[in-house]
């Protein structure tokens, strides 16, 4: 009914290869990113990227994205923009990877005061806001170079490695 009544959280692996930052522009692979989603306002409301697989620890790091003001993040990423949207959510709805399982979690939503919530398994429809968000993040992935595509047979003869141009701050700003 109201802002931060709901939200959603998954993870996907992105479908980009990145870089290191360094002088030798290493091949490092495919991040993962994890985002929070208001069901309400279809705002994103938390978001962690990094090459860790998803953990505890990359669910906790949204959580506390989504919890704080974005000021300072959006100024460590060099974003001259608003993003209005923080706060303790009501519930929070999640599938049945052990990441989302963890003591940790289930501690912390007790501390704030927030339900914690699992789709039925084998029910992704129940979770459908955050997928089609995931969608939508992975349709822009594509049209960045060193995009792995959706499939094996999307990527042809598509050279993703040699393509790859992007780092994990510049994909994080992207």
């Amino acid at each position: 009914e109201a802002l931060m009544d709901c939200v959603q959280i998954d993870h996907t692996l992105a479908d980009v290869i990145l870089r290191s930052d360094d002088e030798h522009r290493t091949v490092l692979g495919r991040p993962w990113v994890t985002l929070a989603i208001d069901v309400r306002s279809r705002m994103v409301v938390g978001v962690h990227v990094s090459f860790d697989a998803p953990s505890a620890t990359a669910v906790a790091l949204c959580v506390l994205n989504m919890l704080l003001p974005k000021e300072a993040f959006l100024a460590w990423l060099r974003i001259d923009a608003p993003w209005p949207a923080y706060g303790c959510p009501g519930l929070i709805y999640v599938d049945n990877g052990k990441d989302f399982h963890s003591k940790a979690l289930i501690r912390g939503c007790q501390a704030i005061g927030t339900d914690l919530q699992y789709r039925p398994v084998g029910s992704p429809h129940y979770g459908g806001i955050i997928e089609r968000l995931i969608g939508t993040m992975m349709g822009k992935c594509r049209l960045l170079p060193g995009t792995t595509h959706r499939n094996v047979q999307a990527r042809g003869d598509y050279e993703s490695e040699a393509k790859a141009v992007m780092t994990l701050s510049e994909f994080r700003h992207s």
